[in-house]
């Protein structure tokens, strides 16, 4: 099976999950995204996106559409998540396209202000990522040959490999909670155990 095929099952399978017992997480889920909003992801990280977060994306653009935004004075403005937004164990939620380029945008600004080529590259692309800081899930797409592997990301450390791909993340992640492992639900949000 095609890995992005992979992806598009075990997704189908959580949000299937989140629909029937979580209702209140499965609300946080964006529309898949546009044609549109994939062209301007692909313009701001500089490269087209592997087809793996592609389907992905397509099918739910992030667990942020209950998230909020306030202004900062002196311009601009920040990003207020919701706590239904956290789908994934750790206090993760999936980045939408828009997150995403913001991120990567503000990680590769980062490096370039502390001279550290290290702490972020260009082919790295964020898709999950906690709430509360700089923790999270990105793709390595700097392989080109195959389907981009994971890397686990933290304030103060540098990125290490996580998992071979993003269905291997997925795929269990489905089944547990297919499982009589699947965590608590607390009114219609899924809650992680610490």
């Amino acid at each position: 099976m095609p890995k992005a095929d992979e992806v598009a099952a075990a997704w189908d399978r959580i949000v299937g999950w989140l629909q029937r017992h979580a209702p209140a997480s499965a609300e946080a889920l964006g529309p898949g995204a546009s044609d549109a909003e994939v062209a301007r992801l692909n313009e701001s990280l500089g490269f087209g996106i592997p087809d793996v977060l592609e389907v992905w994306l397509r099918m739910n653009n992030g667990s942020t559409a209950k998230d909020s935004e306030k202004p900062i004075p002196g311009g601009g403005t920040a990003r207020l998540p919701h706590r239904d937004s956290i789908i994934f164990p750790d206090g993760m939620r999936f980045l939408g396209c828009k997150e995403i380029a913001g991120r990567h945008a503000e990680y590769l600004h980062i490096a370039r202000d502390i001279g550290d080529g290290d702490y972020w590259k260009t082919p790295w692309i964020p898709v999950m990522e906690t709430s509360d800081g700089p923790y999270g899930i990105l793709l390595d797409t700097q392989d080109s040959s195959g389907s981009p592997s994971l890397l686990s990301f933290s304030e103060g450390d540098y990125p290490s490999s996580c998992l071979p791909s993003l269905g291997a993340y997925l795929q269990p992640l489905a089944d547990l909670l297919e499982s009589d492992g699947a965590p608590s639900v607390t009114e219609g949000r899924i809650c992680w155990p610490d």
